[in-house]
C-alpha cells in the first residue's frame, strides 16, 4: 500500500474535493487532535492490503503448524490427538513406538482398538469424560510389559493424551523403598550398623549402633575418614578395601576393628559396596557386623548322665 499522507479533519472538510482526488493516488490519513481517526483510500488499495494480511496470516499459521508438529514428533513422551468422535487424528513417533504399530495404521482408530484391555477401556472412558467436562484427568496402567501414566486434556477439536513410560521411574521408586527398608532393618539390628561414605571415603552418616560402639555423636563422626576410626595397624587393609570400592566399583569385605572413645576396641566384619549413578561411583555404603563372643558352654546342652 502506498505511503499515506496526513491531513487534519478541519482541512479535509474545507477541501474535501481535493483530498478525495488525492486519495485516488495514495491513502489519506485524517487526524483529530493529532491522532489518526480515519483513512480514506481506494477499494483496490484496501483489497491489496487485505490480501497481503491474509497471506501473512496464512504463512504464520503454516509456520505454527510446522513448529507444533516438530515439537510433537520430538517429544520423548507419546502424544495422541483424538477428534470430536474420539478417533485418532494425530500421533507422534513415541506413541506409535509404545503401542507397537505405525502411525498410518493407527490413524482413525478408537482407543480400545489402539490398546488392549483393561488400559484401552479405561482410557476410552476418560476420553469421553474429558470431552464432555473439558477438564483434564490423569490415570495409569500397563501396556504390554510397560507401565504408563496418561494425562488426558481437552484441545480445540477434541481430546489429547500424553503417554509417559514410567517403568524405570517405578523401578527406581521400588529400589528406593527397598533401600529405605534395608537401612531401617539394619538400624534396628542390635549388632549391625550401616555407614554411608562419600567418594573420598569420609563418613556422611552412620546408624545409631555405630555411635554407641564408637562413643561418638553423629556430628563428631560426620566428615571423618573411615580409616581414622580403626587402629593404625589396620588402616592399610581398610584403605585397600575402600580403594577397591571407590575406584574399581567392586564390593569388598574386610576385618574392621572400631576404636571406642575410651580406647576399647570392638572387632567386626565390614562389607562395602559402591553407590553408582550412571556408571559413576558417588560413594559407598558399608555394613559393619560386630563380632560377638559367645560362651559355647552356655548354649551346648550337657551330656546326659550315664
Amino acid at each position: 500500500m502506498p505511503e499515506r499522507v496526513s491531513v487534519t479533519s478541519a482541512e479535509f472538510i474545507r477541501n474535501i474535493g481535493f483530498w478525495q482526488n488525492e486519495a485516488l493516488r495514495r491513502p489519506v490519513s485524517i487526524t483529530h487532535h493529532g491522532r489518526e481517526r480515519l483513512v480514506l483510500a481506494t477499494p483496490d488499495a484496501i483489497s491489496s492490503q487485505g490480501a497481503a494480511i491474509d497471506g501473512s496470516l496464512a504463512r504464520l499459521r503454516a509456520d505454527a503448524d510446522a513448529d507444533a508438529d516438530a515439537i510433537m514428533q520430538n517429544l520423548e513422551d507419546g502424544f495422541l490427538v483424538f477428534d470430536a468422535k474420539l478417533r485418532l487424528a494425530r500421533c507422534n513417533v513415541a506413541a506409535a513406538a509404545l503401542i507397537g504399530r505405525s502411525r498410518d495404521v493407527l490413524r482413525g482408530q478408537a482407543m480400545p482398538e489402539l490398546m488392549p484391555s483393561p488400559l484401552g477401556l479405561l482410557l476410552q472412558a476418560r476420553l469421553q469424560r474429558v470431552l464432555r467436562a473439558r477438564k483434564p484427568e490423569d490415570c495409569a496402567g500397563v501396556l504390554g510389559a510397560v507401565q504408563v501414566s496418561a494425562r488426558i486434556f481437552p484441545v480445540s477439536q477434541g481430546v489429547a493424551v500424553l503417554l509417559k513410560n514410567v517403568t524405570e521411574h517405578q523401578d527406581h521408586r521400588m529400589r528406593l523403598g527397598v533401600g529405605d527398608a534395608l537401612c531401617a532393618a539394619t538400624n534396628h539390628h542390635p549388632h549391625v550398623a550401616g555407614i554411608k561414605l562419600d567418594a573420598a571415603g569420609r563418613v556422611i552418616a552412620a546408624h545409631s549402633g555405630f555411635h554407641v560402639w564408637s562413643g561418638l555423636e553423629a556430628e563428631e563422626i560426620a566428615g571423618k575418614r573411615l580409616i581414622d576410626l580403626v587402629p593404625t595397624g589396620q588402616r592399610r587393609q581398610v584403605a585397600t578395601a575402600l580403594d577397591g570400592v571407590l575406584h574399581d566399583g567392586a564390593a569388598q569385605r574386610t576385618e574392621f576393628v572400631l576404636i571406642h572413645r575410651d580406647g576399647e576396641e570392638v572387632s567386626g566384619v565390614l562389607s562395602l559396596a559402591p553407590i553408582q549413578i550412571d556408571l559413576s561411583t558417588q560413594g559407598a555404603m558399608a555394613v559393619w557386623v560386630r563380632r560377638m563372643t559367645v560362651d559355647v558352654a552356655s548354649i551346648v546342652p550337657e551330656a546326659p548322665s550315664q
